[in-house]
């Protein structure tokens, strides 16, 4: 690791440092403008879409930081580059003098090199943790998964119709999970655990697949592979993993009022994720039904 901050320039090492620093209480500042926003909306889908525009902000803030910094750090070589030119007589004493110039423009910029090589470790460990759940998912799937019954399956191209979904959809039975999950983001893959198909009536059965089939609709899969590489990248702030732990919230109530809507049975909903909360949840990077009771009215 230390050979790649080597190989970096002093003014990168200096501008992702500073960016890393700045994003200290810039990602305070947008995570509590979101905590307001969000209270002021009763609606799961307007604090959904406040959350994600909230991300997108403690995005953009770093690498606007990055561009900015780096560009300072530029008009400031600059600078140097043309009084050595009109100062011919003490060039070599400039060019000398530029890093110790460089380092007073911020005096954390000896620690640079600590402070980034153990952000990228940071990014590292959280990058092999969600590619290894993502291999552990795709095994799981190829290896421990079959075909649903014919009835089960009658049920979930039932619903696609009344959902009005156009995407192809795929629906395994499993053994490895407690809990109905989607993966897959291009060819979403629905697994549907043993438990799930044995322990539900049909009814309940019902609400559970179409709150799953409510993922799909609305391309949460896609938000959600955005949340994992913020998490990655961004992974040293509290502020990160508070906001997307609200987003992971509000999109299971939003897609509980798509299947309580659909379904029309708000009660028999209800028994169903209790009776599912009683059973391990689903890893991470799937998303799962889970249960809220607030969310949808009981």
């Amino acid at each position: 690791m230390s050979g790649l901050t080597n190989a970096l320039s002093a003014d990168v090492m200096h501008s992702v440092s500073w960016t890393l620093l700045q994003f200290l209480w810039q990602g305070t500042a947008v995570a509590a403008l979101a905590a307001v926003l969000m209270a002021l909306f009763r609606s799961a889908s307007s604090r959904y879409v406040v959350g994600v525009g909230a991300l997108f902000l403690m995005l953009a803030a770093p690498v606007a930081t990055f561009f900015l910094q780096a560009r300072q750090g530029n008009a400031v070589v600059g600078q140097h580059h043309s009084e050595v030119g009109s100062q011919k007589s003490i060039a070599s004493k400039d060019v000398t003098a530029l890093p110790k110039t460089f380092l007073r423009v911020s005096p954390l910029l000896d620690t640079n090199p600590w402070l980034v090589e153990a952000w990228l470790l940071g990014v590292a460990f959280f990058g092999l943790r969600y590619a290894g759940g993502f291999i552990f998912l795709e095994r799981g799937r190829r290896k421990r998964s079959y075909p649903p019954s014919e009835r089960v399956l009658k049920i979930c191209r039932t619903l696609e119709r009344e959902l009005g979904l156009n995407r192809t959809v795929q629906y395994c039975e499993c053994l490895w999970l407690q809990a109905p999950a989607v993966i897959g983001w291009i060819r979403p893959i629905v697994l549907l655990p043993v438990t799930t198909l044995s322990g539900l009536s049909e009814e309940q059965l019902r609400s559970v697949i179409a709150h799953e089939l409510a993922h799909i609709r609305r391309l949460d899969a896609f938000v959600n592979l955005f949340q994992v590489a913020i998490e990655t990248l961004l992974f040293y702030h509290p502020a990160v993993w508070w906001l997307n732990k609200r987003i992971r919230a509000e999109r299971e109530h939003c897609c509980d009022d798509v299947a309580v809507a659909l379904c029309g049975n708000p009660l028999a909903y209800a028994r169903a994720l209790t009776l599912m909360e009683e059973w391990q949840s689903a890893p991470t990077l799937a998303m799962a039904a889970k249960m809220k009771r607030r969310s949808i009215g009981v």
